[in-house]
């Protein structure tokens, strides 16, 4: 068994943890194979933790491989390795053996085996996350009585580009070269949402977008990004 290292989209090692202010997750890192005293510690969920709406890290939480059914929207596959030659802990991007994708991702076993045996065309880890997006739960209403959403906006420096989920489901992507554009586009897709219906009606000035909710129930919740490039 050759001593090797591998490539590795790192989520977590020791006591950081790998997030920017941009919601940017992970770190590629080089992981140690068995040979190099890699040592697997389980299966688990990475489970965004929103603070006030904004991602601030994740929670593990065990599962297995093939595990299809995610806590959350926005939640992913990692699994968990040690070292025996040292006291680093890693939580990588990935499983730890094939997962139940279609088609299948390949899992740590096999690109390390891949790697100790000298493929010419070896296995690799998932690097792909889904995007982390702020939440928050319309539980204060206006002078009207009726709860809603805040969103905040980027400076506008091209087009704005904006995804997300409504009581979990997931919204139709919207662009707009225009605020005023942007305020169609979310009344024309982001309204009538799920079952029972969420309708909202979107108004977009100073800087933000407000999303009035009709017959909310105070426990409706968004997570939605809005970009601008």
């Amino acid at each position: 068994m050759a001593a090797t290292f591998i490539p590795a989209l790192v989520i977590k090692h020791n006591n950081s943890v790998f997030l920017t202010a941009d919601l940017v997750v992970g770190v590629t890192m080089a992981i140690p194979t068995p040979g190099a005293g890699g040592v697997i510690d389980g299966d688990y969920w990475a489970v965004p933790i929103s603070d006030y709406g904004v991602v601030t890290g994740f929670n593990f939480e065990p599962t297995t491989p093939t595990d299809t059914d995610p806590p959350t929207l926005q939640s992913f596959h990692v699994f968990r390795l040690i070292s025996r030659f040292g006291n680093d802990v890693f939580y990588v991007r990935g499983t730890t053996t094939t997962d139940g994708e279609s088609p299948a991702n390949a899992g740590y076993i096999q690109a390390a085996q891949d790697a100790e045996c000298c493929e010419e065309s070896p296995a690799t880890l998932p690097t792909d996350v889904p995007q982390m997006l702020p939440c928050q739960t319309a539980c204060e209403f206006n002078a009207d009585s009726n709860y809603f959403f805040v969103i905040g906006l980027p400076t506008d420096i091209g087009t704005y580009t904006g995804n997300g989920y409504i009581n979990g489901e997931v919204l139709p992507q919207i662009t707009s070269a225009t605020a005023a554009g942007l305020q169609t586009a979310m009344n024309s897709s982001w309204t009538n949402i799920g079952s029972p219906n969420v309708a909202i009606t979107w108004t977009v000035a100073d800087g933000r977008a407000i999303g009035v909710i009709t017959d909310g129930t105070g426990e409706d919740t968004a997570c939605i990004g809005i970009v601008s490039a």
